[in-house]
């Protein structure tokens, strides 16, 4: 099946969408999103998030995927986007494998779960079209209440995805850890990215659920306050693997 939509197009039709309203309008939007923290409700919030945050999220993501070993983007693999929102975390996936020319069919299935209905629609309306081959599956539930047998996954190695999820007060990790221990012998690589927020504890919130998970090791580690690099954004990513002998694992 063609792909008909990349991460660029999406965001270039939400920003169309969001530039069209009212100055007034967007303002009001804007100021609705609590920085990128708020419950969003309407379809125009949803576009408001993805013109404000979109390219932050997409550094920090292809920041994260440019760390993850070659080997596993070289066989097929699934995806398990936890707390997906609108899905922007597998569409930068899809756009980090285009550009550095692996095959996006490696992508078998794709499961979604976020437990906002609106953007559980959009992020799985977006990957239809972004990751036309691939098997989509959607969960409108928080990640506490996942349960091993809501995830079908299609291959031995599997990509957790956890972008703006592991910094939030409410996230208990439950539903991934009975996952991780009823899976028996696949290959799991964890990728988390976050805001980092040292100053509140939440920026410890990542390593103590790192901490929490037997038989996993660091492939990669990054933390940058707003205040200590170029960009205008804070960063924090940890990606996890529980196979050790990899030697394809950038450095």
């Amino acid at each position: 099946m063609l792909k008909l939509l990349n991460f660029k197009i999406i965001i270039e039709q939400a920003s169309g969408r969001y530039n069209a309203l009212s100055e007034t309008k967007q303002k009001e939007l804007k100021e609705s999103l609590s920085n990128g923290k708020a419950l969003l409700k309407s379809s125009e919030q949803l576009d408001a998030y993805l013109y404000h945050y979109s390219d932050m999220h997409r550094k920090k993501l292809l920041r994260a995927y440019s760390h993850i070993p070659e080997s596993i983007f070289r066989q097929p693999f699934s995806v398990i986007d936890w707390g997906c929102g609108q899905g922007i975390a597998s569409m930068v996936l899809d756009e980090f494998l285009v550009k550095q020319k692996f095959d996006t069919g490696m992508i078998t299935d794709v499961t979604l779960i976020e437990p906002s209905k609106l953007c559980l629609r959009r992020a799985a309306g977006y990957l239809e079209w972004s990751l036309p081959n691939a098997l989509l599956t959607t969960i409108n539930r928080k990640e506490e209440g996942v349960e091993p047998e809501d995830l079908c996954v299609q291959e031995k190695t599997v990509m957790h995805i956890l972008s703006n999820v592991v910094d939030m007060p409410e996230f208990s990790g439950d539903g991934i850890r009975r996952f991780l221990n009823s899976s028996g012998r696949l290959r799991h690589i964890i990728i988390m990215a976050s805001p980092f927020y040292p100053e509140d504890g939440r920026g410890k919130r990542m390593d103590d659920f790192s901490d929490s998970l037997n038989g996993f090791h660091s492939i990669y580690s990054f933390q940058r306050h707003i205040d200590e690099w170029d960009e205008d954004f804070s960063c924090q990513i940890r990606i996890l693997d529980n196979i050790s002998n990899d030697s394809s694992i950038h450095r």
